[in-house]
């Protein structure tokens, strides 16, 4: 038979009922509805790939914006793995592509993911 009721109290929760208007207060109509948390998640969902989590860091820290060759060089991709998920990427508005001839070359497109992605990257730097 499923157990219905808890038979500890929770260790995350508070052990009694009670609201703190104080603290409360000031994040009221702040916080992401629906549709905000999803978008945020959505990014999230972009990045959580190891490949395109390289991709975006590479562009990031990129002072122009590379061909698709260069990138598949420096990460050590082949081209045809690249481009997939550098399709990925630019269906959802990450990274925008610019043609000059026969050459595709890429960038982020805000400074955002950008602060993002390197604000991440520190991190797991700094925690390592």
């Amino acid at each position: 038979m499923a157990q219905v009721f808890a038979s500890e109290i929770d260790a995350d929760a508070c052990s009694i009922e009670c609201l703190h208007p104080e603290t409360i207060a000031p994040l009221l109509g702040r916080s992401l509805g629906s549709d905000g948390a999803r978008a945020v998640g959505d990014v999230f969902v972009t990045l959580a790939d190891p490949s395109r989590a390289r991709i975006v860091h590479l562009l990031a820290i990129s002072e122009s914006d590379p061909c698709v060759c260069d990138i598949a060089l420096v990460l050590g991709m082949t081209v045809s793995a690249l481009s997939h998920q550098l399709r990925f990427l630019r269906e959802r508005g990450a990274v925008e592509r610019r043609k000059v001839g026969r050459i595709a070359y890429y960038r982020l497109v805000d400074a955002h993911l950008r602060d993002l992605v390197l604000g991440a990257a520190t991190h797991v730097a700094e925690a390592g």
